[in-house]
């Protein structure tokens, strides 16, 4: 009974993210700091932490779709996407001088953020936020006397619909994940009230009313 108390299971919350519906299959999701530019202030930037999700349809072989997502927990409102299926990767690889075939492609993407993520110092994402509702993303690595673009994904801003249905769920996910941690602190001090009332009555001096 006291495991189930600190599990908590948010997997029935996540299940109803609108991105995933369909049968995707999220197989990178963390967030990661990226270099911001703004066509309007070319010599200034910002560093963010932007949520990056991949996301394919199908398996292996069977592979039917790459998506490519980002979004930020800080503007419910920003949120690009790239999406490579089998009939428009043939561009993206002559274009990225890719090395891979399509089904190698969610690897490539999944590394790339991989490095981003461990490696700081010599991979960044630059997003370059362009105009008609497109942005721009570059992996710079840092070499000892040049910076070098390993490789670009083509953003679009996702519409009105899209940014709608990302915003209700984003805004009903942080609502029921609250409710449920709500509703286990409260098992958790009756277990405690009952196990030993003299730890909650000290806890309760250092927690606010």
């Amino acid at each position: 009974m006291q495991e189930n108390l600190i599990q908590i299971d948010f997997s029935q919350i996540e299940s109803l993210d609108p991105c995933i519906q369909g049968g995707y299959k999220i197989i990178f999701n963390q967030e990661i700091p990226f270099m911001i530019k703004f066509p309007d202030q070319e010599d200034q930037s910002i560093v963010e932490n932007i949520k990056v999700r991949i996301m394919i349809l199908g398996n292996g072989k069977d592979l039917q779709q790459l998506t490519l997502e980002l979004s930020s927990e800080n503007d419910l409102f920003f949120y690009y996407f790239h999406t490579v299926d089998k009939d428009n990767f043939q561009v993206v690889k002559t274009n990225q001088k890719l090395n891979t075939d399509f089904f190698g492609y969610p690897d490539v993407c999944v590394k790339t953020f991989k490095r981003c993520q461990l490696e700081q110092q010599h991979f960044a994402p630059v997003l370059y936020i362009q105009q008609n509702a497109r942005a721009q993303v570059n992996i710079v690595q840092t070499l000892e006397y040049k910076e070098l673009t390993l490789i670009t994904f083509e953003m679009i801003a996702g519409d009105e619909e899209i940014i709608k249905q990302h915003v209700y769920y984003k805004h009903g996910a942080v609502k029921s994940k609250f409710q449920i941690l709500n509703a286990k602190i409260k098992d958790i001090h009756e277990l405690v009230k009952v196990k030993n009332p003299q730890l909650l009555l000290h806890l309760q001096k250092y927690l606010p009313n």
